[in-house]
């Protein structure tokens, strides 16, 4: 060796395994605690890596994230998803964090190689390579059981991750976490952190749901014993395993069209949600055939008969309009519920020549294509042609683009090297907690919800207990007439047109029977961010305010009320918008009031109804005195801050809204 000459140390030959041992305890009538041992490597000069076991071997995280991702990619190209490698890369993510919140840990991501332009296609995902129940190798047992929805969803998850590699999906399953660290799986301490806020009502309503679903399954599991064996991990037995599955189904399905309901679909999945600063989002062909699925024709639909000139058979399942289909959907469609059987005539049979029923296509604009007796395919602009004898596309290729595909667009710019999000949809911190286990900081789509009670109580005390029945009886009467929309959500809609495809459901609970239809709920009232009573419950003050002889003449007369919600409801969007653009109370009264629609009076009797409403809301809140003590545990420490910035986003709109309305209260009135 030269003199002065120095040899760089070998990282690998310095390393040592360490093992820590770390306690997670729970309080009853004892303090009980479960020991977790954690290997880790810890080499010169570089961080500490977790190992992890895999098949009787420890791998470090990092390793096992990239042979994930290496068995992701194959899969995606074996079964045709495809994605513009030259705009976008896929990576294997420590983690994702953005703000206070950690988003993904060891996951995966999408990150543009480029800049990405405005309306550019990435991703195309044929809709055979996804996880739907109306595919699933039990959708007999769920036609039988009459079983759909979420909870169908969930149960077919579970079954393919059950096949283990034997599975189709098995390259995208082993992809995905074990579990989302949705609320509803917190231990009991975690929860106090939620008290006072509405997911911490909701979850409790989770609970109990849930369990009515597991109930379903358990039913399932006696009467098909050899269908339901439990292997490779999942245990249909165990409560926990089906918790862990419903998390994932919560957090990950989106809706893909009327055949499929909502379902897993790979790679759309692997983009992360940012609210309002999303770059992509999904569009897709919801109205499909109901009876197969296909967008472009099927053998259900009606022959060609020019005797029936209208066209109006109730066998057509109708594949005419297109709509965008981005966030992960909560509203499911059971859509192979029994058909109404429709044969052929004898007359029928014998005006064809050739014995054979010739199908009709349908193009991309909805046009009727008459297919020859011959061979026949479709070109990419949904036309026929006669397929070449040398052909070589596959009978598989055929059914793929018949089935069609969801597309992943780009809709809002986005920077090289930047992480490329998409949208859950409009939703504030409390749903995204809730549903998918995380929360943004200044989320313009927040808001907290009131109880019904607190409202009606609130006419009780200003006018009288018997105007508060009387609201009650009119409330629980024209629940229809309330549109249950955040006014960022309408203000977005106005800018963007309607064929948002944004989930607008407001169906907080994670009950997987939500495929049922149910009775119509009751609006939820809230306080919306930036601070202002939503739209419905400043109608509903206005009237249940109102002097006796008005309020009589529109709460006894169907055809006046219908009449008097909109108008007043223009009215408060006007009030509203002018005093966010910093107009004087006076003022946006003047404007929004030019039509003289209501007494000021009245007004100034509304805008302290709501800061007394926001005022007892915040008290439920309560300070942070719960989050007083931070924990080390990385697990409990998301937790604790996914729940710390909910709880200082909904206190940010109430305070917001106490302040506003106080101030217009002491001016109206």
């Amino acid at each position: 060796m030269e003199r002065g000459s120095m040899t760089a140390p070998d990282p690998e030959r310095e390393c040592v395994l360490a093992k820590i041992t770390q306690y997670r305890c729970k309080k009853g009538d004892y303090i009980v605690c479960t020991p977790i041992e954690r290997l880790f490597k810890r080499c010169p000069g570089v961080p500490a890596v977790e190992m992890v076991p895999v098949d009787g071997t420890y791998v470090d995280i990092k390793s096992l994230n990239n042979l994930t991702l290496s068995v992701l990619l194959e899969w995606f190209e074996t079964n045709k998803v495809t994605y513009n490698e030259e705009a976008i890369e896929v990576v294997a993510q420590q983690q994702t964090r953005r703000g206070s919140n950690i988003v993904s840990a060891n996951g995966i991501g999408i990150v543009a190689k480029r800049d990405l332009i405005d309306e550019e296609p990435l991703v195309v995902i044929p809709k055979s390579a996804v996880i739907s129940t109306a595919s699933s190798a039990l959708a007999n047992i769920f036609e039988d059981e009459e079983l759909g929805g979420s909870l169908a969803l969930c149960i077919t998850v579970m079954y393919e991750l059950a096949q283990g590699i034997e599975s189709p999906w098995y390259g995208y399953l082993q992809s995905l976490p074990k579990r989302a660290d949705i609320p509803l799986l917190w231990d009991i301490d975690s929860r106090k952190w939620l008290a006072g806020t509405d997911v911490g009502k909701w979850v409790e309503r989770d609970e109990q749901s849930v369990r009515e679903d597991f109930k379903v399954l358990q039913k399932l599991v006696v009467d098909y014993p050899a269908v339901f064996v439990s292997q490779n991990g999942i245990d249909w037995n165990h409560f926990g395993c089906f918790l862990d599955v419903a998390s994932l189904v919560s957090s990950r399905a989106f809706m893909v069209d009327e055949f499929r309901g909502n379902s897993m679909v790979p790679f759309a999945d692997i983009f992360n949600h940012l609210t309002a600063g999303a770059n992509v989002h999904i569009e897709s062909e919801e109205n499909v055939c109901v009876l197969c699925g296909n967008e472009y024709g099927c053998e259900h639909m009606e022959p060609l008969d020019d005797s029936d000139s209208d066209g109006d058979d109730e066998r057509h399942g109708g594949c005419e309009s297109h709509s965008d289909c981005e966030g992960h959907g909560q509203s499911d469609a059971d859509s192979w519920a029994d058909e109404e059987e429709g044969g052929e005539t004898e007359d029928e049979e014998e005006e064809e020549s050739d014995g054979e029923e010739i199908p009709i296509l349908i193009d991309h604009s909805g046009n009727p294509i008459l297919a020859a007796p011959d061979k026949m395919d479709i070109d990419d602009t949904g036309s026929a042609y006669k397929e070449d004898e040398n052909d070589e596309a596959s009978l598989t290729d055929e059914e793929d683009l018949m089935s069609g595909t969801l597309d992943m667009v780009v809709y809002q710019t986005c920077k090289a090297g930047s992480e490329v999000f998409n949208t859950y949809g409009d939703h504030g911190s409390a749903y995204l907690l809730h549903r998918y286990g995380f929360c943004d900081k200044d989320n313009i789509f927040d808001s907290v919800a009131l109880d019904t009670d607190d409202v009606m109580q609130a006419f009780s005390v200003a006018v009288s207990e018997k105007r508060a029945e009387d609201m009650a009886l009119l409330l629980s009467q024209s629940a229809g007439m309330f549109e249950q929309r955040h006014r960022a959500q309408q203000e977005s809609s106005e800018n963007e047109g309607d064929d948002s495809d944004e989930d607008e459901s407001e169906d907080e609970e994670i009950g997987l029977e939500d495929g049922v239809e149910t009775e119509a709920q009751p609006p939820v009232f809230s306080i919306d961010a930036p601070g202002h009573p939503d739209l419905n419950l400043a109608t509903l003050l206005v009237l249940g305010l109102a002097e006796d002889s008005v309020f009589t003449q529109i709460a006894e007369s169907p055809s006046v009320l219908r009449h008097f919600f909109p108008i007043i409801r223009r009215f408060w969007a006007a009030f509203q918008d002018k005093l966010d653009a910093g107009a004087s109370v006076s003022a946006a009264m003047r404007v929004a009031n030019k039509d003289k629609v209501v007494k000021q009076s009245t007004v100034g009797m509304v805008c302290r109804a709501t800061q007394l409403l926001a005022e007892k809301r915040l008290a439920q809140l309560g300070d942070n005195s719960l989050l007083k003590n931070k924990p080390t545990d990385p697990t409990l420490r998301a937790r604790w801050e996914s729940a710390k910035q909910m709880r200082t986003n909904e206190a940010a709109v109430l305070q917001q809204c106490i302040k506003r309305y106080k101030k217009a209260a002491s001016k109206l009135l």
